[in-house]
């Protein structure tokens, strides 16, 4: 939320949120090792599962991608490659824009998807609470 003021009145005046602060918040913790577990609400639908960090998500990609096929294997090269430049500890890799759960479980409706890795963007979330639905 960025917060700036009127000039005549020194009134503050808030800006529209484009994405929960809060929430990027958690994932900057599950950036830095924190495992948590979270229920979110993404355009009608809902996610549950356990809140990663980036750099667990990209590895964990790559682990289910190598050794399948010569394809795979280049994927998973990939996808080591954005665990290593992206979630490398720097200043850059603070700036969070998405949320990464494992174990995670999609709610459509009566309909249950059983979806392990899950990765959403912050600013697409509708709400969200701590704990896993089952």
């Amino acid at each position: 939320m960025s917060i700036e003021h009127d000039t005549e009145e020194n009134i503050p005046v808030v800006s529209p949120l484009d994405k929960d602060f809060t929430l990027g918040n958690l994932s900057r913790m599950a950036n830095a090792g924190l495992i948590i577990g979270i229920t979110l609400t993404v355009g009608g639908n809902i996610v549950s599962g356990n809140m990663i960090s980036g750099k667990e998500y990209m590895e964990s990609i790559a682990d289910t991608l190598e050794n399948i096929n010569e394809q795979g294997d280049t994927l998973a090269t990939l996808y080591r490659s954005y665990s290593s430049n992206i979630y490398d500890g720097s200043d850059e890799s603070e700036r969070v824009e998405f949320v990464h759960l494992k174990d995670a479980i999609i709610f459509q409706g009566t309909v249950r998807h059983q979806v392990g890795l899950w990765r959403g963007r912050i600013n697409a979330v509708d709400g969200y609470s701590f704990g896993c639905m089952g």
